[in-house]
């Protein structure tokens, strides 16, 4: 029986480049908050509207992963349930 082999979905460079990415755009952004001429007030509402849309934005991405999980978890469930239960020989058939 031969499973399918699971491959991997990014290479390490892809995963280093997207935190890297992350990192730079929210600490832009962070700076960008401190520095911007508004009141204190202000400054606290759009950092709390960055972390929002950060925290948000993991959530999506976790749901939509569970997803793509669960439709592979489902199409592998139902190659296994076309395999053959038995995979010796056949039983010799008795003769009447």
């Amino acid at each position: 029986m031969n499973a399918p082999i699971p491959q991997p979905r990014s290479t390490p460079q892809f995963y280093l480049q997207s935190m890297i990415a992350f990192a730079v755009s929210t600490v832009g952004v962070g700076i960008g908050i401190v520095y911007l001429p508004v009141d204190l007030w202000m400054r606290a509402f759009l950092a709390m509207s960055v972390l929002f849309v950060i925290t948000s934005t993991f959530t999506l991405a976790k749901c939509v992963r569970d997803r793509q999980e669960d439709a592979a978890l489902a199409e592998q469930a139902q190659y296994y349930q076309q395999l053959p239960i038995w995979q010796g020989e056949q039983p010799p058939v008795p003769r009447a």
